[in-house]
């Protein structure tokens, strides 16, 4: 088994492992600003492989909401609990799996809600800081995500079943063998999120299951701030990647970001 939870005060380096049958690469990386103030990045990035099957998760929370980082990991830790709990055959019945994600998802609030009320505020925050957020904590704390569980069908043909669900503006590619495919069941949509609140906000999770994603052979997964990679055909080198990655953060408006790409 292979797992990588990222570190919201430490930055990953665009990096690759190869579990069998998984080319993994990713990387995590607080905007400069958040660097700076040595603060938590908004974005969190996790993902688990055993055996045939790979699991995954990448938030990016609300900065806007009390303390949207909080969101981001509660959300993504439980999200891979819930897909690693689910079998190859139930994640392929779109509708009904939705239901049942969506319901897990408003079921989730109590325990976010919980875990908000606990977190403790640094007892050096200015005061104002102190009260504004205080003001937020009332309204919870927020994320959007993108998940998904791929199982391996076949490893001669390479096919294998692929599971994906979001509420967000996280970025999605697809990949066929030769060329990326076209993916109109999830898009990107800024008004969506999950909130330790309110639960779904903004409209219905978007879900991809089953024959709408049998061609595929590779995804990546990235948030805003790596919105650089949006208009490239291919992915490139790893090494390529990472002076990406540096470039975004060189922007004045840089933003966390997290990136991972996965082939079979």
């Amino acid at each position: 088994m292979y797992t990588f939870y990222s570190d919201q005060k430490k930055e990953t380096p665009v990096s690759s492992v190869y579990r069998d049958p998984f080319s993994i690469r990713y990387g995590y990386a607080r905007a400069n600003e958040t660097q700076e103030a040595d603060d938590f990045g908004q974005d969190f990035l996790a993902f688990e492989v055993k055996e045939r099957s790979l699991v995954f998760a990448v938030c990016d929370g609300v900065s806007l909401s009390f303390c949207g980082d909080l969101a981001a990991r509660f959300l993504s830790e439980e999200l891979l609990q819930w897909l690693v709990s689910q079998t190859p055959e139930e994640l392929k019945d779109g509708s009904l799996i939705k239901e049942k994600l969506t319901e897990h998802l408003g079921e989730l609030t109590a325990k976010g809600t919980e875990a908000i009320r606990r977190h403790r505020l640094p007892g050096s925050m200015p005061p104002i800081l102190r009260e504004v957020l205080e003001e937020k904590r009332t309204n919870g704390s927020e994320t959007m995500f993108l998940c998904g569980r791929i199982d391996m069908a076949d490893d001669i043909t390479h096919k294998a079943h692929v599971f994906l669900a979001s509420s967000g503006d996280l970025r999605l590619r697809l990949w066929g063998e030769a060329e990326e495919i076209s993916n109109p069941h999830i898009t990107s949509d800024t008004k969506k999120r999950w909130s330790t609140k309110d639960g779904i906000i903004g409209g219905e999770i978007q879900i991809a299951t089953g024959s709408t994603l049998k061609d595929t052979r590779r995804i990546a997964v990235y948030s805003d701030g790596f919105s650089t990679i949006d208009g490239l055909n291919t992915l490139p080198s790893t090494d390529q990647l990472q002076i990406l990655v540096k470039k975004s953060l060189q922007s004045p408006l840089s933003d966390d970001l997290s990136f991972l790409d996965i082939a079979w």
